[in-house]
């Protein structure tokens, strides 16, 4: 990134990151009796992170080094039990581990309950309380320029309660929807944040309080033979404010939203489909987001609201060997300028391509 002094050029920042991981993961389940169902997991991350910047090199003895080369295994394991006692009335408890390199968790509990009040219209009320820890990442900790070492884990609390419904008629159509209200405190959150040398660098906020709504609908229509019609709509509010302590006489950020938290987002999608021809539409929103923790709407201290469109066309292919999924799409169909980084501007409209494929193996042709 560059800066002009005079008539010269000069280059900031010359970083580049490179990930990869090996993953893995098993699950099994076992019914105790008909009411009492007990399941367990176990996921590995492998991860290898390579990130480097040309204009910093780092003296280690005798050798110089530009970035680093990092790798950490990560594990995370899980056993829960889910009981329901009357048909009605359903409960889980699910207790998680997790291990990041040479650090772990405490055990992690969370606890669940749904009621159908109502069968008409299957109404059902949903409520959870679940514990919360967050490691940084590699990069959190190491990227260049910006990685901090000394950054802390996210740990806190989170309250839900909600309802949901269903209704439908069989080859027909059928409508779903839901509405939730969350809770969350957060110790030590972690955000990235602009620094006086010009550049992104992560941080600890002592506490922050996420809260809000968020809704949820679904339909689905059968409108001919091989017509059929989706439509998805999501749409949230949730102020994110920091409640930690200053970290000077002239921090005013207490009380205000974080930076770069949009305080609304909405999505719709829609996708028409027949036979193996698929067409899906989706559109989002976000609200004005801040660039300031003092939330003041300078020039530079907010980004404008956005709205976005895509569009997607799919093929599905039957062959006796393996099934695929020919898919293009196209981003920001409508050409839109937005940012969601301040000064990191986004790509206009662009297009991708995708082949997925899915052999047949074992299955007789």
């Amino acid at each position: 990134f560059p800066t002009r002094r005079s008539s010269d050029l000069a280059s900031m920042t010359r970083s580049r990151s490179k990930i990869n991981t090996l993953y893995g993961q098993v699950d099994g389940e076992y019914f105790l009796t008909e009411k009492l169902l007990f399941t367990a997991g176990l996921s590995a991350h492998q991860h290898f992170v390579k990130s480097s910047d040309k204009n910093i090199i780092t003296l280690v003895g005798n050798r110089a080094v530009v970035g680093y080369d990092k790798a950490r295994v990560e594990l995370s394991g899980t056993v829960s039990a889910k009981w329901r006692p009357i048909e009605r009335l359903g409960m889980s408890v699910v207790l998680r581990e997790e291990m990041y390199g040479d650090n772990w968790s405490p055990i992690i509990p969370a606890f669940f309950v749904d009621y159908v009040l109502s069968k008409k219209g299957n109404i059902t009320a949903k409520a959870s309380i679940t514990r919360n820890y967050r490691f940084p990442t590699l990069n959190d900790l190491y990227f260049l320029p910006g990685g901090n070492t000394d950054l802390k884990r996210e740990s806190g609390f989170t309250y839900e309660a909600g309802l949901s419904f269903a209704v439908g008629k069989d080859d027909v159509y059928t409508l779903s929807g839901s509405a939730s209200w969350f809770d969350q405190h957060v110790n030590d959150w972690i955000i990235w944040l602009p620094n006086f040398k010009g550049y992104y660098s992560p941080l600890n906020i002592k506490e922050v309080h996420a809260y809000g709504i968020e809704t949820e609908a679904d339909l689905a229509l059968r409108l001919a033979k091989n017509w059929k019609l989706g439509v998805h709509s999501t749409f949230a509010w949730t102020p994110s404010i920091n409640e930690g302590e200053p970290m000077s006489s002239a921090d005013q950020s207490l009380g205000k939203q974080l930076p770069y938290v949009p305080e609304y987002s909405a999505t719709l999608s829609g996708r028409l489909s027949y036979r193996s021809w698929s067409l899906l539409y989706k559109w989002c929103y976000y609200s004005e987001r801040y660039t300031m923790t003092s939330n003041k709407k300078t020039l530079t201290g907010h980004l404008p609201h956005y709205l976005m469109s895509n569009v997607t066309l799919e093929k599905g292919v039957s062959l006796r060997w393996a099934d695929l999924s020919l898919k293009g799409t196209v981003n920001n169909l409508f050409n839109e300028d937005y940012l969601s980084v301040l000064s990191r501007p986004m790509p206009g409209i662009n297009f991708e391509f995708f082949i997925g494929i899915t052999p047949k193996w074992g299955k007789k042709k």
